[in-house]
Formats: C-alpha cells, structure tokens, sequence
C-alpha cells in the first residue's frame, strides 16, 4: 500500500483516527501579482501541448512553486517526484509530486516539511485522501525529526484548479469553496495563498 492507493478520506478516518471538515482555509488572502516572468513562461507554455499530468507539472506547476521560491528570496525549497518513506507498514509511503520544505541547504528531504502538492490529470477531487495521507506522512516525519509544526498544508491541483487543505492536529480541512486557477484574474490570488502558506513558516 501506498499514498496513491488512499482514495476516499474515509480511508484516513478509520486508519488514522483522522477527522474531516469541510472549510475555508483563508479567510483573506492578499493578492500577489505575478512577475512578468511568470507570466512570459506560462504564456509560452500554453502554447504547448497539456494532455499529461507529467506536461501540466513541469509546464504549468512548477513555475508557479519556482516564483514562490523567488518572492521568499529562495529561503524555502521543493522537491519533485521525491520518494518520501515515512511509515511503510501503515502506507504512508511513495512518492510525493511536490514537498515544500524550508530546509535549502540539502539535496535530501528535510524537516521540516510543510506543504504537500499532488498533481492530478483530471479532477482534484481525486487526490484530496492521497495529499491527505501525505500530510499525515509529513507530521510523523517532523515529529520524528523533532521538528513539529503547528499545522501541515496540502493542495491538489490538475494545474488548471486548485484546492487547498491543511492538517490540524487530527482534523484534515478540506477547502472546496474557494478553488483558484491560473486565469489572470485568479493567479494573484493563487499566488497569494500559496505565499499564506510560506507566511506562517517564516514568522
């Protein structure tokens, strides 16, 4: 067993005790215009064929995380397709599309992490019980790594929307009243709440 083989939040209930709640995660988020670098590379890359999970990550995701890096002065960093083996015999193990640490100075995963993304091709819907299992899997690893944090966050997109979710304690919100997209009215914001998110791990 596997994060991907989590596809019902049930699932997380009855092995993990974990809760859920439906919720808005922000109350405000403050818009973050986009830099004209951003906005170059993701024109460019609309013009190019999206139909793989594996095209929209490289193409459409990845300079969405690589401007956050740079807006926080490259004082968090992420990892790709990262092997992350937590708790195997429990399937907290596999690997993970995106994890947000604030750990820079390794080529290894760090704690501690705080934001899990997972990528899916066609309906974020799908991923909210795997992204909640690799939460669960980022809160074992810092409490092991004697590194805790507050909260965990986690988001699924299929890089066209997104949704945000955060692991308190053991209450996994879960926000599908507000989804943001790239569109030019809603990526400040998108960016916004990502940086929300980088906000709380930099106060």
């Amino acid at each position: 067993m596997a994060y991907s083989d989590f596809t019902q939040v049930s699932q997380l209930e009855d092995k993990f005790g974990i809760q859920q709640k439906l919720t808005r995660i922000f109350d405000i988020v403050a818009p973050l215009e986009p830099s004209d670098l951003l906005k170059n590379e993701l024109q460019e890359s609309f013009s190019l064929p999206l139909l793989t999970e594996k095209a929209k990550s490289e193409l459409l995701i990845a300079p969405i995380f690589k401007e956050l890096r740079r807006h926080n002065h490259f004082t968090i960093s992420f990892y790709s397709g990262y092997l992350f083996d937590v708790q195997p015999e429990n399937g907290l193990t596999g690997y993970c599309d995106y994890l947000f640490t604030t750990e820079t100075q390794s080529i290894d995963i760090k704690a501690p992490v705080f934001c899990i993304v997972e990528a899916k091709n066609r309906s974020v819907e799908e991923g909210i019980a795997q992204a909640g299992a690799s939460m669960i899997a980022a809160k074992i690893f810092n409490d092991r790594k004697q590194r805790p944090t507050e909260a965990i966050f986690g988001c699924v997109t299929t890089a066209y929307e997104w949704i945000f979710l955060k692991l308190d304690n053991n209450i996994l919100e879960i926000d599908i009243t507000k989804r943001y997209s790239l569109e030019e009215h809603s990526l400040p914001y998108l960016l916004g709440a990502l940086q929300a998110i980088v906000q709380q791990f930099h106060s």
